[in-house]
């Protein structure tokens, strides 16, 4: 009996990675917090309201429990995620300077019948992104993620590549 492997492929370039503030550190709080509307002062001029400019709050994850096992929905559990990823490019270009450059990580996993991740691991060859660093926490990124059980109850190998550059 065959094994079916999904491969799911990103653009690079259809990827956009917009992130408020680029110099906050402490990025690991991901529970973005927003300020909660309150009764405007009728003397108070509503524009007071608009003009606080902070950065756009983390839509939630997917709801997993709601959405098939398919090509698309490992895709879209992928790209909530790549932001993560992005995160850890961006902490090593912190601490590296300018001597990472933009690249290429390719991971490999396996998606458990539970829908949990398990041997995550960067694929040595396809990956330009040659940091330990930040393959560990690449790594650790795609270990925490969870995707919907799958319906046959078998395992399914997944490739996954992510692009990255810095963000400016």
């Amino acid at each position: 009996m065959k094994r079916s492997l999904f491969a799911v492929v990103v653009l690079g370039a259809g990827l956009a990675f917009a992130q408020g503030s680029s110099g906050k550190q402490g990025s690991s709080a991901k529970s973005g917090s927003s300020a909660k509307a309150t009764t405007p002062d009728p003397g108070a001029a509503p524009a007071q309201e608009k003009k606080t400019t902070a950065a756009p709050a983390r839509p939630p994850p997917p709801d997993i429990n709601r959405m098939p096992f398919t090509p698309d929905t490992i895709r879209e559990v992928m790209q909530y995620h790549s932001r993560d990823i992005q995160d850890c490019y961006e902490e090593i270009l912190a601490t590296k300077g300018s001597n990472v450059e933009e690249g290429r990580i390719l991971t490999t996993f396996t998606i458990t019948p539970d829908g949990f991740v398990r041997n995550a691991k960067v694929a040595k060859s396809g990956t330009t992104l040659k940091n330990t660093r930040l393959h560990e926490c690449v790594v650790n990124v795609i270990s925490s993620i969870t995707f919907p059980p799958t319906p046959d109850k078998r395992e399914y190998p997944i490739e996954y590549p992510f692009n990255l550059k810095a963000l400016k």
